[in-house]
C-alpha cells in the first residue's frame, strides 16, 4: 500500500475508512505518519477534502491507535513483552524505551509521538507500566494535537516540493530538536539539584 491509497480509501469508504486505516494501519502498514498526515494536509488544501473534517478524523484515528496500544500494554503487556523479547532487536528497543521512560517519565511521553519508531511502542510500555490513564491521555493527546497540527499545516500551506524535503529530513530535524530538549532538561535538573543542596 502506498500513500496514494489514502485518497482511494476516502473516496471509496468515506472518512470512516480513513479513520479505520489510521487506527489499524498504525500496527500493520509501514508508512510513517508524517508522510500520511502531511499528504492529507496537502490534499485538503486542494479542496479534495473538507479541511476541518479530515483534520479531526486524522487526529481521532491516531488517538484511537495510541489508546489501543496503551490498553494492550495494560492488560496483555506481560505476554506481549515476553514474545517481543525473543527478538534481540526488539528486546534492545524495549530496554532502551523503558530506560527513557524511567528516567524522563512525562517528558518522554510528551515527546514520544514526535520520534518515529516509538509512537506505538511508548504508549504500549506506559500501559505495561500501569501508568495512570488520565495522566497518559492528558499528556499524549495534547502532544499529538500539537504534532498533527504542525504536520497537517506543513502539508496544507507548503508546496509539494517542500513536503518532500520535509519528509526526507524529518528524522534529522526531530533528532536534533529532541536531543537539544533532552540536554536542556538535564542541565535544568542538575542546576535545580545543586540549588537544593546549597539551600540545605
Amino acid at each position: 500500500m502506498d500513500i496514494n491509497d489514502i485518497v482511494s480509501v476516502i473516496q471509496e469508504h468515506g472518512y470512516l475508512g480513513l479513520y479505520l486505516w489510521l487506527w489499524v494501519g498504525a500496527f500493520v502498514i509501514p508508512i510513517p505518519n508524517e508522510v500520511i498526515v502531511s499528504t492529507i494536509g496537502f490534499f485538503a488544501s486542494e479542496d479534495i477534502f473538507v479541511p476541518w473534517k479530515i483534520f479531526m478524523v486524522t487526529y481521532i484515528g491516531i488517538l484511537t491507535a495510541v489508546t489501543t496500544s496503551y490498553i494492550t500494554g495494560r492488560f496483555a503487556g506481560h505476554v506481549m513483552v515476553y514474545l517481543l523479547n525473543k527478538k534481540n532487536k526488539m528486546r534492545n528497543k524495549i530496554e532502551r524505551a523503558l530506560s527513557l521512560i524511567e528516567r524522563y517519565n512525562m517528558f518522554a511521553l510528551a515527546l514520544c509521538y514526535f520520534v518515529p519508531g516509538f509512537r506505538i511502542l511508548f504508549p504500549f510500555l506506559f500501559g505495561f507500566s500501569k501508568f495512570p490513564f488520565a495522566k497518559f491521555a492528558a499528556t499524549l493527546y495534547t502532544a499529538i494535537l500539537v504534532w498533527v497540527s504542525l504536520i497537517f499545516s506543513v502539508g496544507y500551506f507548503a508546496g509539494e516540493e517542500f513536503i518532500e524535503a520535509f519528509i526526507k529530513y524529518y528524522d534529522l530535524v526531530i533528532g536534533v530538536t529532541v536531543g537539544g530538549l533532552v540536554l536542556y532538561v538535564c542541565i535544568k535538573i542538575k542546576k535545580t539539584r545543586k540549588l537544593r543542596k546549597l539551600s540545605n
